[in-house]
Order: structure tokens, then sequence, then C-alpha cells
């Protein structure tokens, strides 16, 4: 919303009355969120510098588990590889190209215009020999 910055009754748009009274409570309100359940011990162990995570709060634990098995499917996805005839699928399903030869030279292709173009063009005709008459006469 745009403020209008001319005084208006006396007042200037800055000065606002609080119009919290009118809409009775405040809709927008900040709501705390929960803490992260990451613990210094489990970034510890995701670093490194832990090696036995069996010390770990049940929590700590589920989420080392979550980062052990996230480990594992990305090692394992990282060693997939796509089999071989799967690109020569893909590309002898590709329409072919055409070549240099195929393509007609520019004075053979055929060429489309619209009625406006074509009265656009006839105007500028009309134009045109008006100025060459005017000149000429």
């Amino acid at each position: 919303m745009l403020d209008n910055n001319f005084e208006r009754e006396g007042r200037s748009e800055r000065e606002r009355p609080n119009r919290t009274d009118d809409l009775g409570a405040v809709g927008d309100r900040e709501v705390p969120l929960a803490p992260v359940a990451t613990s210094d011990m489990v970034n510890r162990w995701l670093d490194g510098e832990m090696s036995d995570p069996s010390k770990l709060s049940a929590d700590a634990a589920r989420s080392v588990e979550f980062w052990r098995r996230l480990g594992e499917e990305t090692d394992q996805r990282r060693r997939m590889v796509t089999p071989a005839h799967i690109p020569a699928a893909i590309m002898a399903a590709l329409p072919p190209v055409a070549t240099r030869g195929e393509v007609a030279p520019w004075h053979r292709q055929e060429t489309k215009l619209s009625n406006a173009m074509l009265f656009g063009g006839a105007l500028g005709l009309v134009a045109l020999g008006a100025i060459i008459a005017r000149l000429l006469g």
C-alpha cells in the first residue's frame, strides 16, 4: 500500500492512528519453533570427530541412524551408471537433422505475408509516389 504524504484534515498520513483497536486482536503473531533435535555430539559424529555414537540419547541416535542411511544411499547412487543401450535408444528416437544440402536458398523459400503487411506496403508505395510527384511537380 502506498503512503499518501499530503496533509489531510490537519495531520499527515505518516502520523497514523493505532488501528489495532478497530481490528480487535492482532492476527499475525510470532510462533516460536521447536529447537532442532541435532545435538553437539551428532554434529561431532558427522564431522568425523567422534567414532562411536553409542553414547547418544534416543533422539540423537535416530538422527545418527538417519544420516548413516542417507550416506549409504548417496554412495549407492553415486556408483550407479546408465546402461549403454539407453543413450543409443534416445538418439535413435530423435528426428533426423536437416543437412545443408536440403535447405532451399532464400529466393526459393515460400514467403507468407498477412493482409496487414500487404496493406502497409501498398500504403508506403503510395506515400513514396506522392513524395516523388511533389518533388518533380
